[in-house]
């Protein structure tokens, strides 16, 4: 498996976070937003100076952070924009939502369905692969709730960004895991951060993801992509840029204990 962080849980400034990924000995970034706004929001001129950023530093991006589907209606615009940007660093996928969690899953989940797979398909022709995230605050927050979607669309046509931490949080308990069910063979990007009851994010190993069996089962599975650490907390001393260093730490020593070889 390999290593990345999200830029803007380092810094908003796409510089420090650069200059901090190459003081962990990261290669990859997974860009999402950059001076406080998500990339897809960015004009072509500030487009062309962060991709000359990631190439000054030798940084790959397999994933663009879209916010394609956050809210209850598709922008198509969102998608659009992401595979723009996907192509312009050489990202070789778009990350996506199910849509803001509503009561009529009946009607929504049929709606959700077409709509991914139509983007789905219009991400592919263009040479990338669409992933849905699992949310706390969206349609699919759970591994199972993933399962029920992915069974009413074409086997293989999207993929998940796995996020342990998003279940924990939405189940107030230890989350799945993704060694069975449909999920298993979706999981194509993982977001790494830890949830503790009663104190909120914390770095990996401090709360009740079970990060140890989480990599253990993503193993299993045969995942061997990216683990992206998404921080989530700052650290009372030293903000976000040493609780994103914790994390990377943490994960690392994980990983070691865990058998599992990161990049």
């Amino acid at each position: 498996m390999r290593l990345s962080v999200i830029t803007d849980e380092i810094a908003p400034d796409l510089d420090t976070a650069l200059r901090e990924c190459e003081g962990l000995g990261l290669t990859a970034v997974e860009l999402r937003s950059v001076g406080g706004r998500n990339v897809v929001h960015h004009e072509p001129q500030r487009l062309r100076e962060i991709r000359a950023a990631l190439r000054a530093g030798g940084f790959d991006c397999p994933v663009v952070d879209t916010p394609f589907l956050k809210a209850t209606k598709a922008v198509w615009e969102h998608l659009d924009r992401g595979m723009e940007i996907a192509d312009m660093v050489g990202a070789k996928a778009v990350r996506v939502f199910s849509g803001l969690r509503v009561d009529d899953r009946d009607w929504y989940l049929p709606w959700l369905a077409d709509v991914l797979s139509a983007a789905a398909n219009q991400v592919r022709a263009a040479g990338f692969r669409l992933l849905l995230e699992i949310d706390e605050n969206c349609m699919v927050a759970t591994v199972a709730e993933a399962d029920e979607l992915l069974g009413t669309m074409a086997p293989g046509l999207v993929g998940v960004v796995w996020d342990p931490a998003n279940e924990a949080r939405f189940r107030d308990s230890e989350p799945d895991r993704v060694d069975g069910g449909k999920i298993a063979d979706a999981v194509r990007h993982v977001h790494v951060k830890d949830y503790a009851r009663g104190e909120g994010w914390v770095r990996p190993g401090e709360g009740i993801v079970g990060w140890d069996g989480q990599l253990r089962s993503l193993a299993a599975a045969g995942y061997e992509e990216y683990l992206s650490i998404e921080t989530h907390h700052a650290d009372p001393v030293g903000g976000t840029v040493q609780a994103t260093r914790d994390s990377v730490t943490a994960l690392r020593r994980i990983a070691g204990e865990s058998g599992i070889s990161l990049l």
